[in-house]
């Protein structure tokens, strides 16, 4: 058989990284050199979210861009989970999920420890499982808005509340081109209803309070390529429209922390995953341990 005719690899038979776009940690020592600082630490519990952490060089993020773009433009998408392109006149939004089992370095990716690290932390867990992921492509002047929403109100298939996510950009996140942008302690507000992500960017405001609209004061996560941010299961957040000259793709990973049950009666977690009951611990290779920072002596 031919190299290109080869068999897709399965990487959901691995249950750690594949390749060598991402480092191992072996050690205390080098598991310290990721670890967030109390200051960022603080500014996660008072704000709902962290931004401009530092997790990849130039050359790792050039490995996405192109299992990214080898995805999306890819004339056979059957092994993604789910996948759409949301047109709004003239707004479009690729929007995936998948990516992780297709491509070897955004599989990896889930296990950099420049993330997994900093997760434990956020978390107060030592050990963090992976939940799914996302990919958020919107293409230059014409990219859609992702309207306000709190993550967990769409994850309550999962319990208790105890996700974080993390945000990473492939392209520089700027005002213009739909950066990222979160309410400083909305995490503390209860779960709001689920809107419709690609709908009308404004409509979760409808259920707000008195107290909340008073508070709604969006912050503009704007940062490099190479970084990222962290924020809140319950924290809202949203992006406007792609209206620069260049794309603006966005790798999204979600987490839980390890011991997080199902609670779908039907124990569906993920469109396409193994079902796992209601009541029992979400585990095995659809959602992989990450990070153990006991192994660390942390």
């Amino acid at each position: 058989m031919s190299a290109s005719a080869a068999a897709p690899i399965n990487y959901l038979a691995f249950e750690g990284p594949h390749g060598k776009t991402f480092p191992r940690v072996n050690s205390r020592s080098e598991a310290e050199q990721y670890m967030l600082t109390t200051e960022q630490i603080e500014r996660y519990r008072r704000d709902g979210y962290v931004h401009n952490v530092p997790i990849m060089t130039p050359e790792q993020v050039s490995r996405l861009r192109d299992g990214l773009e080898k995805i999306v433009t890819s004339k056979d998408r059957s092994s993604e989970l789910v996948a759409a392109n949301s047109e709004k006149g003239t707004s479009i939004l690729t929007y995936m999920q998948g990516a992780w089992m297709i491509d070897e370095a955004i599989h990896d990716l889930c296990f950099h420890p420049a993330i997994t690290i900093p997760l434990a932390q956020l978390l107060g867990t030592k050990r963090v499982r992976f939940w799914h992921d996302q990919v958020f492509y919107k293409p230059p002047r014409k990219g859609a808005n992702v309207a306000w929403h709190q993550d967990y109100s769409y994850w309550q298939r999962a319990t208790p509340s105890q996700h974080i996510t993390c945000w990473i950009g492939l392209d520089d996140s700027r005002l213009d081109n739909g950066c990222l942008h979160c309410i400083p302690g909305s995490h503390k507000w209860p779960l709001l209803d689920s809107t419709n992500l690609t709908g009308d960017m404004e409509l979760l405001k409808k259920q707000l309070t008195v107290e909340q609209s008073a508070d709604f004061k969006p912050t503009p996560l704007e940062q490099p390529c190479g970084t990222c941010s962290f924020h809140h299961d319950h924290t809202v957040h949203g992006s406007h429209p792609n209206l620069s000259d260049r794309p603006r793709r966005a790798i999204i990973l979600n987490y839980m922390a390890d011991g997080t049950r199902s609670n779908a009666d039907d124990g569906v977690m993920m469109p396409g995953y193994k079902s796992i009951p209601k009541g029992e611990v979400i585990q095995g290779e659809w959602f992989p341990l990450v990070v153990d920072l006991s192994k660390f002596g942390l």
